[in-house]
């Protein structure tokens, strides 16, 4: 199978194209920026990587037709809430624009299945969401996503193309992006508290990075349309607790903030897939300590 990813070189997209390229896939990886780190150039050892934006139409119709695409999974995306907040403007047009040009390129250039990545947060603050659960957008990011969920299933059911829609739940794992659990993970290796917000009590779900994948290229094979990918729910001061326990030596730091506008408690079920998550949160926390010991 031939594999295009944008945001190859983002979480979920560098252990996706691990795991496909370890599989014997090609993969061809579209990236904006690149770090360089050792665990990406693991994970993308192998990949056609080409250098781009999901913005420019022309570049993704002559990457899908140069390398005779089957599937088109699309990660890129502008993902933390509150710098999608700064930057409306540029969130809305990477998210919505980018996954519109996506879709027509691999709509014109006849691939096979794509993979529209969404996010529980189109729900908004709903608890035990399903997949026919009303979409609600309370800030630029869910209001994007919200969108591109939209879009992927116009496109899907105008042109009768094989779109996958998965709102996934919050993924975990080594992650080096600016979320709790790095965030957490980070501020104990260097062997600082971490912060716990005092009095909040927002709750969202989480699932390890190997379940997010293995569910993913499960669904690739096997399904279109939306589904849900939920997790465990955990309010934030039961995450960052579970990461102190693998270092005893340090306490947390607990500090009031103003309340924040982000979603406060959610969590979804999926009438897909019923057995996730497979890895328990203490494990996957485990893991995580340990692949970020190991790789920075």
């Amino acid at each position: 199978m031939r594999v295009f990813i944008t945001g190859v070189s983002g979480f979920i997209g560098s252990h996706l194209a691990k795991k496909l390229n370890d599989e014997g896939h090609v993969v061809v990886g579209l990236v904006r920026d690149y770090l360089p780190l050792k665990w990406l150039d693991l994970a993308l050892k192998g990949s056609f990587l080409v250098r781009g934006d999901v913005r420019d139409f022309n570049l993704l119709k002559r990457v899908l037709n140069d390398y005779q695409v089957d599937w088109c999974i699309h990660l890129a995306a502008k993902s933390i809430v509150g710098l999608a907040t700064k930057d409306p403007v540029d969130t809305f047009s990477t998210n919505i624009l980018g996954t519109v040009n996506v879709l027509e390129a691999c709509r014109q250039l006849d691939v096979e299945k794509t993979h529209i990545q969404s996010t529980d947060k189109v729900y908004s603050d709903t608890l035990d969401a399903t997949e026919e659960s009303p979409l609600k957008a309370t800030e630029p990011y869910s209001a994007s996503k919200v969108s591109v969920d939209v879009i992927a299933q116009a496109y899907m059911k105008t042109y009768g193309m094989k779109v996958l829609i998965p709102r996934s739940c919050n993924v975990f794992g080594l992650d080096y992006s600016i979320r709790i659990i790095p965030n957490t993970v980070r501020s104990c290796l260097r062997g600082e508290s971490p912060v716990i917000y005092e009095g909040e009590q927002s709750a969202r779900q989480y699932i390890y990075i190997d379940d997010e994948v293995e569910t993913l290229t499960f669904l690739m094979e096997q399904f279109s349309g939306v589904v849900n990918i939920p997790g465990h729910y955990r309010t934030q001061g039961e995450v960052v607790m579970e990461v102190l326990k693998h270092f005893p030596h340090l306490t947390p730091r607990w500090v009031k903030r103003e309340a924040p506008k982000e979603i406060v408690r959610q969590s979804m079920k999926s009438r897909i897939v019923r057995d996730l998550p497979r890895t328990s949160f203490e494990r996957g926390i485990a893991l995580t300590v340990e692949s970020f010991k190991e790789w920075t």
